[in-house]
């Protein structure tokens, strides 16, 4: 008897199992809203959930197949996303509308645990006190007080490189960008020295950024399993970031504040901001409501050593990460086209002239092609190829559409970015969409590797300073080509949360001539 039961019983657990993953498949046909046949279990993400493409691909191949939709639908996993492809929707989301779009995705979980209680996870009211109150620390004049600190680890960063290409003039690019920016961001931030590019046998910086940045496939599924079903995720007890995280930067704060005698200090930075918190126990900044009133309603935020940390989490990634990447690509990118990177040397070295050597604060300003040979590269790498948002409250796009709170949005850059539309001949590296006059050109709503509107990257300016920073050092003395073996065109890894490719970019560096005319006064 039991034997025949149990593949009955078998065949109806399965049944139910599909017909529960289904369950929400026929969200967008009853919205009209144009869309791909979902499979079961993956809707339209298979390739990325089996790891065969990164998000911004799989979500680039939903767009083509709508590409003059505004509107696309699509099944991330099981559960419904609304994919905006029309520039003019994108703002409604991002800036105009963003009351309605706070979140970033499943709002509901993001206290479950320490690492997304930071800024890039929050939404509605928390997000809004948290960002009021960390904005100043990013002011311009608080750039320019910590840019001194840039100018030394650039001088760290000129010695290293050296001693590098001394042992192999060909360098795998992202490791060494990424012990730069590592030691630009803890040394303005938290005010440490990491000696990530003096010393990186077991240099615990370096092995943290490793952990927190890990994507083997067993931490990929886990992202996914997470960012589809949270609820599974965390009822199984699963985290997204690592215990040996948390320990690490509650013991580095711990620390830093008995240095600092818990109080506050005459720099300003991240760590004083911090202590500042401590003593109060709360924060105070103003409520989303305020948005659609003139209610002036505030908000309090109790303050523990938890929120603390996941702050400390997100500073600490995304100082290094993101600009160490974009660095990384720059370079490939200047590497492929020599006639560009003569332009962009030539700025360099004018620029060194003009300022005896000196590396200050406004370099930026003062390189324009160099920045736009990072935008470029940005256009064609962004370092997320989708920004998410998620529905905060219901709202009605004037279509008609009516979308509900929960529901995840996502902004297709690779889409966006690729447009010939937008960017006429867009698999060209040409910087001069973003220098000079014909920067006017570019179509607001099009170009956003910083994202857009409230929820603008609020380490912007610090992520230039030190981007410029870094190709100021290396190009004043090094020009760059490609390794032999080298690839032109790029597979993007997977399994990677940020876009990175499937293998290191090894480049060549040669030295220029004249470059002792050059060295960084100090």
């Amino acid at each position: 008897m039991f034997a025949t039961l149990l593949p009955i019983a078998l065949f109806l657990i399965a049944y139910s199992v599909y017909l529960f993953t289904r369950r929400k498949f026929t969200y967008w046909e009853k919205k009209k809203i144009p869309h791909l046949p979902p499979t079961t279990l993956f809707g339209n993400y298979a390739d990325f959930i089996l790891q065969k493409q990164n998000l911004g691909e799989n979500t680039l191949k939903v767009c083509d197949a709508f590409p003059d939709a505004p509107l696309v639908g699509a099944y991330y996993g099981t559960e419904p996303s609304l994919i905006v492809q029309d520039p003019e929707l994108i703002k409604l989301v991002t800036t105009k509308d963003f009351f309605h779009f706070s979140g970033r995705e499943i709002s509901n979980y993001i206290h479950k645990e320490m690492f997304t209680r930071n800024l890039f996870f929050n939404y509605g009211d928390r997000w809004k006190a948290l960002r009021q109150n960390l904005s100043p620390i990013f002011s311009s004049s608080k750039m320019k007080n910590m840019f001194p600190l840039i100018g030394k680890c650039s001088f760290v960063f000129e010695d290293m490189l050296d001693r590098e290409i001394e042992k192999s003039s060909i360098l795998e690019v992202r490791v060494i960008m990424a012990r730069f920016t590592m030691d630009c961001i803890c040394s303005c931030a938290f005010g440490v020295e990491t000696q990530t590019m003096e010393k990186t046998e077991n240099n615990v910086f370096k092995q943290m950024g490793d952990v927190i940045l890990d994507f083997r496939p067993k931490q990929a599924i886990k992202n996914t399993i997470r960012t589809i079903w949270p609820s599974i995720f965390y009822g199984l007890g699963f985290k997204a970031m690592s215990s040996e995280v948390d320990g690490f930067f509650n013991k580095l704060l711990t620390d830093i504040f008995e240095n600092r005698n818990y109080q506050p200090t005459s720099r300003n930075d991240f760590i004083d901001y911090m202590l500042k918190l401590k003593q109060n126990n709360n924060l105070v900044g103003d409520s989303m409501m305020n948005l659609k009133s003139e209610a002036g309603s505030k908000v309090t935020l109790e303050i523990d050593q938890e929120f603390l940390l996941a702050q400390s989490v997100l500073f600490f990634v995304a100082g290094f990460e993101t600009s160490s990447t974009t660095l990384t690509f720059t370079l490939f990118q200047l590497a492929k086209n020599p006639e560009k990177q003569a332009k962009a040397i030539e700025e360099v070295d004018e620029y060194l002239r003009r300022n005896e050597n000196k590396l200050k604060y406004e370099c930026v300003a003062e390189t324009p092609y160099l920045e736009a040979c990072v935008d470029e590269a940005l256009r064609m790498h962004p370092v997320l190829g989708v920004v998410g948002r998620e529905v905060s409250e219901d709202y009605v796009f004037p279509s008609g559409l009516k979308v509900e709170k929960g529901l995840r949005v996502q902004l297709p850059l690779y889409k966006l970015h690729y447009n010939p539309d937008y960017f006429p001949e867009p698999n060209e590296y040409r910087p001069e969409r973003f220098y000079g006059e014909e920067k006017r050109n570019v179509k607001p709503y099009t170009y956003m590797p910083f994202g857009e509107g409230p929820r603008l990257c609020l380490g912007m300016r610090f992520a230039r300073m030190q981007m410029i920073a870094g190709l100021i050092t290396i190009l004043k003395k090094y020009k760059v080509e490609l390794a032999p073996g080298m690839k032109k065109d790029l597979d993007y890894e997977p399994k990677s949360i940020v876009t990175q490719p499937t293998e290191g970019i090894k480049l060549n560096f040669i030295e220029r001539e004249g470059w002792q005319s050059r060295l960084l006064a100090k």
